[in-house]
């Protein structure tokens, strides 16, 4: 009889030791929405990574509501996580996450938009100034005189402060010798291509001369700007973009578009679903970089961003399939 028991123990223990593991690999990711089209395949495929490294994620999303995805922090960490993987919907109030991830001794970590507070254990993204000089470098060579518009992203998300900043230092060389003029520096209110197309229409409706340039910020805002251009508007203005889209790639194969910033969803995925596992084991993290925000140093993991427009798209979104020719309903 004690046989037995010894052989049940001796067979459960291992079970039991397995279960707890698994437990202590549960993962939560706090999303802000899907307002742009790409954070599903974020969900998506950093979700199949942490399943592939044998832990569990839960998915929260906050639908663009800071107080709600705070209330959500609270949900994850009663279902026990240990770690919470973050697309803050407001970077200054977001940092109450990690506050209060860090009373219940849950590890935080920032997912393509910066969360400042000491107690953040990582920031895994793009480099996202440099994101902003490729737009104004590419705009520059382009059109190097002439009007220029900024067309950014809310202040909530730190790296929308991040693209302006990086634009203006690009610019301001050509702006104080004259060669370049700003028009109108705006911020929207949220990334949607509605608010962009208000505020161009707006614009366009204010102004009696057309801007050379525009450098907008992502690939939504780009479309509010092309929708809201006057009727018989030429395609000869630069008008920048970022994520990708294929909304975006058709428009450059157009001429409407003049480029995107490509950032490749699967390796920055991937890239977090591997980190965050490894904080959640204490495993060492040999790859990032200690970078300066705001006066806080910050342990990031950034990735360099890449340039497309209709020279090299075949090269780089349809290689990697981003988007296929099908969906552009082009030949090869």
């Amino acid at each position: 009889m004690k046989r037995k028991i010894v052989g049940v123990l001796f067979f459960a223990l291992p079970l039991l030791l397995f279960c707890v593991t698994a437990r202590a690999q549960k993962l939560g990711l706090l999303m802000d929405s899907y307002v742009v089209d790409r954070w599903y395949l974020d969900q998506k495929l950093f979700c199949d990574k942490v399943r592939e490294l044998g832990a569990e994620c839960l998915v929260e999303v906050a639908y663009g509501d800071p107080a709600e995805q705070i209330r959500l922090t609270r949900k994850l960490i009663s279902e026990g996580v240990k770690i919470i993987i973050v697309v803050a919907v407001d970077a200054t109030k977001a940092a109450e996450i990690v506050s209060i991830a860090k009373q219940a001794n849950v590890k935080v970590m920032a997912y393509d938009r910066l969360i400042v507070h000491p107690d953040l254990a990582m920031y895994v993204s793009y480099n996202n100034e440099k994101v902003g000089a490729l737009q104004a470098k590419y705009a520059m060579q382009k059109h190097p005189t002439g009007n220029y518009v900024l067309l950014n992203g809310p202040i909530s998300d730190n790296n929308a402060i991040m693209f302006r900043e990086a634009q203006l230092k690009e610019l301001q060389p050509a702006v104080d010798k004259g060669t370049i003029k700003i028009m109108a520096d705006l911020v929207m209110q949220d990334w949607g291509e509605i608010g962009a197309l208000l505020q161009m229409d707006e614009f366009y409706s204010t102004s009696n001369t057309l801007p050379n340039v525009i450098i907008a910020a992502n690939d939504a805002l780009a479309s509010g700007a092309i929708q809201a251009l006057p009727p018989g508007t030429n395609s000869s203005i630069i008008i920048t973009g970022q994520d990708a889209d294929l909304g975006a790639i058709k428009n450059i194969i157009a001429g409407t578009q003049s480029m995107t910033i490509y950032k490749p969803i699967k390796p920055l995925a991937h890239m977090a679903a591997e980190t965050a596992v490894k904080l959640v084991k204490n495993e060492a993290i040999t790859n990032f970089v200690p970078v300066k925000y705001q006066g806080q140093t910050v342990n990031s993991i950034l990735l360099d961003p890449i340039i497309v427009d209709k020279s090299n798209f075949k090269d780089t979104v349809i290689k990697d399939g981003h988007v296929s020719l099908s969906e552009m309903d082009i030949k090869k």
